[in-house]
């Protein structure tokens, strides 16, 4: 699992520019944003990140209600997340 959290987390990093990207525009896909949202949900857990679902969750229940304030919020936080994430090998 330690070799493949590196490459998990640029897909979650390359997940959430997806949703950014998404609602940057006129007409936003709220279903694909959704979709995106529930694999993160899905993923994050897996892999022993647990505050990576939880914001996978947020996300797909601010796209379920149409808010995108709210899913630019949580992506962004998501990102920042990302960000801070060390892999530390012991």
């Amino acid at each position: 699992l330690c070799d493949l959290i590196p490459g998990f987390l640029e897909h979650k990093r390359d997940d959430t520019r997806a949703i950014l990207s998404g609602i940057s525009g006129e007409h936003i896909d709220f279903g694909a944003l959704s979709r995106i949202a529930h694999k993160i949900k899905g993923e994050g857990g897996s892999y022993g990140f647990d505050a990576i679902s939880l914001y996978g969750a947020e996300i797909e229940q601010a796209a379920l209600s149409h808010d995108a304030d709210a899913i630019r919020r949580y992506a962004n936080e998501l990102a920042a997340y990302l960000d801070s994430v060390q892999i530390e090998y012991t």
